[in-house]
């Protein structure tokens, strides 16, 4: 009950003072994670806008379902629009909510509405402007690719949250699998001409690490097949006329367990959260759990758009079962690829 009440709390001063994206729901997804849900966040700065999105799935744990259920409750007193069903039959739970915390409008007070036709193209209303400024991208990503792959998932009301509001929670609990995706989207104010990513203060900080260091060198040729077998991480969108080349070339760190590996860890992963915040005119996606980061950003937009020339900079950070931390930081000409194993 405690806890229950503590998120209650936290989620009351959290809506009550929201203009700070990503403050109180990271608090609320933190202690979801202390309690065994299996939280990844992602986040992208793109010329256009500043997005977030949490995802959190749990198994055969009524009673943080229930625990969810009751903030999400709370939620809705203070929601744009809100919609919920329960059925429970049989011994086997349905829960379904879909709340949209901010909308479009002077006052953020609707949700646009959205049609999606059976060719899965889109009939829209005036408000496609409006949507567009808070789902297009200056360049192909991960994080598009992922709103994508959400534009087929989602049926009913969590599509039209998802894709109509600014600021959405959507939640399903079917024969003790839930899953909770929560959004927050807001335009980019801090617009300019130049969208670089700059990697370097994650540089100087990786720069001061006690670790084993590693120089590594990675190709892919164009065409090459990917084999899944021996294949880590691969993209085909950067470049998809490139037809998968890719070169990489950097360094592999390693800290044991006992040299401060998680303390590390966590140290890097709040570093990349504030470069995104401290630069939201940088082109970066990062995506994150309790013991992983990717963290990726094109170095000369105009290049990629004007040429087709991709130039990217890779940080990715492992924390691994036995508490070793791996780091890999690579710059990048073409697609991304990287070996099974890369640890090594």
């Amino acid at each position: 009950m405690r806890r229950i009440l503590n998120l209650l709390l936290m989620l009351t001063v959290g809506i009550a003072s929201s203009t700070a994206q990503g403050l109180w729901i990271d608090r609320l997804m933190d202690d979801f994670a202390a309690h065994g849900a299996k939280v990844s966040v992602s986040r992208i700065n793109d010329k256009y806008h500043l997005s977030r999105r949490w995802n959190v799935a749990f198994d055969r744990d009524l009673s943080l379902a229930n625990t969810v259920c009751i903030v999400l409750d709370s939620m809705a007193r203070h929601a744009v629009e809100s919609y919920r069903y329960e059925c429970h039959r049989n011994g086997n739970d349905t829960i379904t909510y879909s709340i949209a915390m901010r909308g479009y409008g002077n006052n953020d007070d609707y949700v646009l509405d959205l049609t999606r036709v059976a060719d899965q193209s889109s009939t829209w209303t005036n408000d496609y402007n409006d949507f567009k400024k808070s789902h297009a991208y200056l360049y192909r990503n991960p994080y598009m690719l992922q709103e994508r792959n959400f534009y087929n998932l989602l049926q009913g009301n969590n599509r039209r949250m998802y894709f109509g509001a600014r600021e959405a929670v959507m939640f399903d609990y079917v024969q003790g699998h839930g899953n909770l995706i929560a959004m927050a989207t807001q335009l980019n104010e801090a617009q300019g001409t130049y969208y670089h990513f700059v990697i370097a203060p994650l540089d100087s900080l990786l720069s001061t690490l006690n670790a084993r260091k590693t120089p590594v060198h990675y190709r892919h040729e164009a065409g090459q097949p990917v084999d899944k077998a021996t294949t880590y991480y691969f993209t085909d969108y950067l470049l998809p006329k490139s037809k998968g080349r890719s070169e990489s070339r950097g360094t592999l760190y390693v800290v044991k367990a006992d040299e401060g590996a998680a303390a590390l860890y966590r140290t890097l992963l709040d570093a990349a959260n504030r470069h995104l915040d401290e630069n939201p005119t940088q082109c970066c996606v990062l995506e994150y759990t309790d013991r992983h980061f990717k963290l990726s950003g094109v170095r000369n937009t105009t290049k990629l758009l004007v040429n087709e020339i991709a130039e990217s900079s890779f940080l990715m950070a492992d924390l691994d079962r036995d508490g070793t931390l791996y780091v890999l930081r690579l710059e990048v000409d073409g697609e991304y690829w990287i070996p099974k194993n890369w640890k090594q």
